[in-house]
């Protein structure tokens, strides 16, 4: 009201009085406010430090009294993560071979194999010669024969040869009924048994004649593995001590099963100068399922280039 009424009055004012209220004016509102600005800065309150007696005397190298101290930040509770177990992959099932011609090995292992026998002269000449070179073959022996010479098919075995199963009467496996071919397999096997001890778990069909279906009856009615070759002199065609020497060399790699005839004068002959030299050559005699043993993936075997081309020593 003051304010207005001093507006009021200034209108009936001469000028020079006028302008000296205006000024009087101003300097009335300026004062207002500034005090309005001190009232409210008064009334912002600073707090106040009450500091106990004992800490006015403590040593400043000490931590801070207890009530004094920050409280510790609450910590978020760990999360209980539930672990996802990894799906481990299945392994990769590799079904069993049941027939071989040669086997895929590192190093120069070789196996070299006799069928027909046992002959009652030829066969323990043999023996002879592989005890004196100390090399362990594998006989696939005829039933009827092995049974008729079973000291011979004993020596095999007692002398660290392995004895395998090659049909009671040598006919072509793939030609017989059912029954007849499970007397040619069971009927040698118990004559090998009878002779060494021990059943055999290798079969060589005659004649190399097979198919997948003898050869799964083989594996799952008589627990055979079907034994076949890569190095073929044939022998029982050329009896030439001198070509059976030559073949088997020259084709003979690591890995390679070996087939001849322990029935044959050239074949038994051929055998000295052949074994010797194989040997040279830095080969190592197994017996089949020895061979079978030391297999590996093919793409791990290491090939020695000079086992494949050296000549015939």
């Amino acid at each position: 009201m003051v304010m207005a009424f001093t507006v009021i009055r200034a209108i009936d004012d001469s000028p020079k009085e006028l302008t000296m209220k205006c000024l009087s004016f101003g300097v009335l509102l300026l004062s207002l406010l500034l005090a309005a600005c001190q009232s409210a800065r008064a009334q912002r309150v600073a707090p106040v430090l009450v500091v106990p007696a004992d800490e006015l005397s403590r040593d400043p190298s000490l931590s801070p009294p207890a009530a004094f101290r920050s409280s510790p930040s609450p910590q978020p509770s760990p999360t209980n993560y539930t672990s996802v177990p990894h799906s481990t992959p299945s392994p990769v099932i590799v079904p069993e071979k049941t027939t071989y011609n040669s086997c895929n090995v590192e190093g120069m292992f070789i196996a070299i194999t006799f069928d027909d026998g046992p002959n009652p002269e030829l066969t323990p000449r043999l023996l002879d010669m592989l005890k004196e070179r100390d090399i362990k073959a594998t006989f696939f022996v005829v039933g009827k024969n092995a049974e008729e010479y079973p000291s011979i098919v004993a020596r095999m075995a007692q002398e660290g040869h392995e004895v395998a199963n090659h049909s009671w009467s040598h006919p072509a496996l793939t030609k017989l009924g059912v029954e007849s071919f499970r007397k040619q397999i069971e009927n040698t096997n118990d004559a090998i048994a009878k002779a060494t001890g021990k059943r055999p778990v290798l079969m060589r069909p005659p004649y190399g004649a097979t198919n997948a279906g003898l050869n799964k009856r083989l594996s799952e009615q008589f627990g055979l593995k079907v034994i076949l070759w890569s190095v073929d002199p044939l022998d029982w065609k050329y009896r030439n001590s001198n070509r059976v020497y030559t073949s088997i060399v020259q084709n003979t790699r690591p890995g390679s099963i070996i087939l001849a005839h322990d029935i044959h004068a050239t074949t038994v002959a051929a055998m000295p100068s052949t074994l010797d030299a194989l040997l040279a050559k830095g080969y190592k005699f197994v017996t089949v399922s020895e061979l079978i043993a030391m297999e590996i993936p093919p793409q791990l075997v290491r090939k020695d280039p000079a086992a494949a081309t050296a000549p015939p020593q």
